[in-house]
């Protein structure tokens, strides 16, 4: 019987970590708040968000058409994993080195739109998102449908999404104001622990794959 709690937890603290990562949504949900106010940035949220949840569970829905063998399994594990660990990587690379912040060529391209359009836009024409949805959501969808079913392989993205909407509103509250309460120091401190957050969680995903762990 699969741990539903344990589970929504561990999808949430993913896209939590996930949406910490800087990248187009960010820079938007930032610019936009400081444009709009924080109107201007939940309207960007709500764009980018419903969009990753509906990829999700469009994913999850197919998933459970599929014949989920041990090799498949360990190779989303692994594949999955490696992408978390790059990510978090690069992320602790940039605090460590921070470098003067360049426009995003998705950034540019979704200027042109509405505040909610704008964060659509940001998801569909990133090819990190993409990336992610190929091989870390992929991974974890492919363990819940394991475990329990295209039921908990929806809950497993909805708590993935909501991760996601709770990391994408602390940059929303940080771009109204919110840096004044942490400081530099705090909110580079914030992101180092995300950043670690992501590589464990990476590491944990390719033991399990190379160990084959069911």
């Amino acid at each position: 019987m699969t741990d539903l709690w344990g589970l929504a937890a561990s999808a949430f603290a993913l896209g939590f970590a996930l949406g910490a990562a800087p990248g187009p949504v960010q820079v938007l949900i930032l610019s936009e708040t400081a444009k709009r106010g924080l109107p201007g940035g939940l309207r960007v949220m709500l764009g980018a968000n419903l969009t990753l949840l509906a990829i999700l569970v469009v994913l999850a829905l197919g998933f459970s058409s599929l014949q989920l063998g041990p090799g498949l399994l360990r190779a989303l594990r692994i594949v999955g994993g490696a992408f978390l660990v790059v990510l978090g990587a690069m992320e602790l690379r940039a605090i460590a080195r921070p470098e003067p912040a360049a426009t995003d060529d998705v950034t540019r391209r979704a200027a042109a739109y509405g505040p909610t359009l704008k964060g659509i836009v940001s998801v569909l024409l990133n090819p990190g998102a993409w990336i992610f949805f190929a091989t870390t959501a992929s991974a974890v969808i492919a363990n819940a449908t394991h475990e329990g079913g295209t039921a908990d392989a929806v809950l497993a993205v909805v708590a993935m999404a909501v991760g996601v909407s709770c990391s994408d509103a602390t940059f929303t509250v940080l771009g109204s104001g919110g840096r004044r309460l942490f400081g530099e120091r705090g909110l580079r401190a914030i992101r180092f622990g995300l950043a670690t957050l992501l590589v464990l969680i990476g590491v944990a995903f390719i033991v399990q794959g190379v160990r084959g762990q069911p």
